[in-house]
C-alpha cells in the first residue's frame, strides 16, 4: 500500500463540546508545508493534485423522449414546469481521477491516501435561471442522499420554489455507487459512462424486489466499487465552480457564492467532509471551494472516509472545529429516534458553528410535489413508498415543516459568507435525564419555534413511532378550538405575530412565514374551522 502522509495542524474543539457527546476531539486536517529536507513533489503530489484538480465535462447531455435526465421534473409526481418559471434543467458527467483515504491517518489529523487515481465520472443535475442576468450567482450543492438506493435530492424537494423565486442555482451531485447503479437500471445507455469502479468485476444490476421489499438494502456495499471516491469527487465539483470552467455548467455564469449542503445521511457527508477536508482543500487552493455548509437532519456524525467491509452505513460520534467558513446544523424533532437524543444535547460550539433545533418536525418530507413519479422510481430498480398515495396516510402525516428553517439557514449562510453578518444563534431542545421536555400540549419545548408551536393546535410528535423517518400530529377538535382560540382569523394574527419575531430574529424569512402560514390554513380545514 502506497501512503502519502500530509502533515496537519490541529484544531481543538472546545472542552465543553468535547463532554458534550463523550467524545475525543478529532482534527481538522490542512494542508502544510512538507517537512524540512523532503521533496514536495513526492510528498504532496498525491492529495494536492486530486484536491486542486478541476474535473472534465461532458454536457449537457442531449434529452430526448426516450433518453431524459433522472428524476427530471417534467416526471416528478407532480410535473413541474421549469421553463415557466424561467429555469432549465441540465446533466452533465464530471471525469477525473479521484484518491482513497485511510481512515486510521484521518484520526490523527493527516490525509493519507492509500489508492491514488482511480479514474470516475459522476453525475451532476443542474437546475439554473435559463438568463444569466436573473442569476443571483448563488450555486447551492446538494450531496444527494442515497438512503433509499437512487440519488435523492432531499433539499431540491424542500427548497425548489424558493430557490427559484430567488434566481439561485442549485446542483445536485451523485455520492455513492449504488446510485450509480440505480442510474444504470434506469437508462443503461445514457448512463453506461458513470463509474465508481476500483476493480474491474462483472456484477448483476441490483433490483429490489417490490413483493419481498424487506430485502433489498439501501446501505448495501457495491461489489468492485468504492464509496471513499466521494470526497474528492465533491472537492472537484468545488474547485470546477470555483474558477472559470464552471461557467460550462451555470450557463455562462460565475459563481459568486457556493454552498455545500447534504441531509440525513449526506447531512453526516457534510460533517465528515467539513471536519477532514474543508481546511486541507482551503490551504491547497488558496482559499475555499465551498463558502458554507448546511447539515439539514444529519446530526453530529460522521462516517469513515473508506468503504466498510460490511453492508450498512457505518457511522459514529462526530466533532466540530473551527473553519473559516459558517456551518449550521438544522436538526429535527424527529431526528432523535434516528440518531440518539444525546447527539442533540446542548453545547459550546466554535464562533462559525450553528444549531438550530425545530421542535414539532419530522426528520422528512413525505408530501413534496416534485419526489420522482412511482413509476420513475421504480425503472431506477428502486421501490417508492407506496402509502403516501393512501387518504388516510396523509392524513395522519405531521406537516408541521422544516423547510422554513432549512431555507432561513440557507439565507443565513449567504449573508454570513458575503458580508460577515452572523447568522442567529444556536437554538436547542429542552431535554432532562436524557429525554425532551414536552408542555401541557405534548410539544417539545426549546428550540426555534414559529407561530404554530407556540400556538399548537395539537400535538406535533417528530416520528410516529420510535425510528421512523416521518411524524404524525394528534389534532384538536373544531370545539377545542373555539374555546382556545375563538375564530380562525384570530388565531392567524396569532401565528403571524410570533413569525415577524422569528424574522427580525433571523429564524425565518418572508418566504417561510407564507409557507407556515399556508400551512396553519389546511390544518385548520382539517380540523373544520370555518373559513371567514
Amino acid at each position: 500500500m502506497t501512503t502519502h502522509r500530509l502533515p496537519r495542524r490541529r484544531t481543538a474543539l472546545t472542552a465543553a463540546a468535547v463532554a458534550a457527546l463523550g467524545l475525543t476531539a478529532a482534527v481538522a486536517p490542512a494542508v502544510a508545508a512538507p517537512p524540512a529536507g523532503t521533496n514536495p513533489h513526492t510528498e504532496l503530489d498525491a492529495v494536492t493534485e486530486s484536491l486542486t484538480a478541476v474535473p472534465d465535462v461532458v454536457g449537457p447531455i442531449a434529452v430526448a423522449e426516450d433518453s431524459y435526465p433522472w428524476s427530471t421534473m417534467e416526471r416528478a409526481r407532480q410535473p413541474l414546469d421549469l421553463a415557466a418559471r424561467g429555469y432549465v434543467e441540465e446533466e452533465y458527467f464530471l471525469s477525473g481521477t479521484a484518491n482513497v483515504y485511510d481512515d486510521d491517518a484521518a484520526a490523527d489529523g493527516e490525509l493519507a491516501v492509500v489508492t491514488e487515481d482511480v479514474d470516475y465520472t459522476n453525475h451532476i443535475l443542474v437546475r439554473r435561471p435559463a438568463h444569466k442576468g436573473d442569476s443571483s450567482g448563488v450555486v447551492l450543492v446538494d450531496i444527494l442522499n442515497a438512503s433509499n438506493g437512487f440519488p435523492g435530492e432531499d433539499h431540491w424537494r424542500r427548497m425548489w420554489d424558493w430557490a427559484m423565486d430567488e434566481g439561485h442555482t442549485v446542483i445536485g451531485v451523485t455520492s455513492k455507487p449504488i446510485q450509480i447503479d440505480a442510474l444504470k437500471n434506469f437508462d443503461a445507455e445514457r448512463y453506461a459512462p458513470l463509474t465508481w469502479d476500483v476493480e474491474d468485476v462483472e456484477r448483476e444490476p441490483i433490483v429490489a424486489n417490490p413483493n419481498d421489499p424487506s430485502s433489498f438494502n439501501p446501505f448495501m456495499v457495491v461489489p468492485g466499487a468504492e464509496e471513499g471516491l466521494a470526497w474528492d469527487i465533491l472537492t472537484q465539483v468545488g474547485t470546477l465552480l470555483d474558477g472559470n470552467d464552471g461557467r460550462a455548467v451555470l450557463g455562462g455564469e460565475k459563481a459568486k457564492t457556493v454552498l455545500l449542503m447534504g441531509q440525513s445521511q449526506s447531512g453526516i457527508y457534510i460533517n465528515t467532509y467539513a471536519t477532514h477536508f474543508h481546511e486541507a482543500v482551503t490551504a491547497a487552493n488558496r482559499g475555499p471551494v465551498f463558502d458554507g455548509y448546511l447539515n439539514s437532519v444529519g446530526a453530529v456524525l460522521e462516517r469513515p472516509l473508506t468503504q466498510a467491509d460490511t453492508d450498512g452505513f457505518v457511522v459514529g460520534p462526530g466533532s466540530e472545529p473551527a473553519l473559516d467558513v459558517p456551518f449550521i446544523t438544522v436538526t429535527s424533532e424527529g431526528d432523535a429516534g434516528l440518531f440518539g437524543t444525546a447527539t442533540l444535547a446542548e453545547k459550546d460550539l466554535p464562533d462559525n458553528r450553528r444549531h438550530w433545533q425545530v421542535p414539532g418536525t419530522p426528520h422528512t418530507d413525505l408530501l413534496s410535489p416534485v419526489i420522482p413519479a412511482d413509476e420513475e422510481i421504480y425503472k431506477s430498480g428502486r421501490l417508492p413508498n407506496t402509502a403516501v398515495h393512501e387518504q388516510e396516510f396523509r392524513d395522519a402525516l405531521n406537516p408541521y415543516p422544516l423547510e422554513p428553517t432549512i431555507i432561513a439557514a440557507a439565507e443565513a449562510l449567504v449573508t454570513w459568507s458575503k458580508t460577515g453578518k452572523e447568522a442567529a444563534p444556536s437554538l436547542w431542545f429542552d431535554q432532562a435525564d436524557g429525554a425532551f421536555v414536552r408542555d401541557e400540549s405534548g410539544n417539545v419545548t426549546g428550540g426555534v419555534r414559529y407561530g404554530l408551536i407556540e400556538h399548537p393546535l395539537g400535538t406535533y410528535l417528530g416520528a410516529s413511532k420510535p425510528g421512523s423517518v416521518y411524524g404524525s400530529v394528534d389534532l384538536i377538535t373544531a370545539e377545542e378550538f373555539e374555546q382556545t382560540y375563538g375564530s380562525r382569523a384570530e388565531y392567524l394574527a396569532l401565528v403571524a405575530e410570533v413569525d415577524a419575531e422569528q424574522i427580525d430574529a433571523g429564524y425565518l424569512t418572508e418566504w417561510g412565514a407564507e409557507y407556515l402560514a399556508g400551512v396553519a390554513d389546511d390544518l385548520l380545514d382539517r380540523i373544520g374551522v370555518p373559513a371567514e
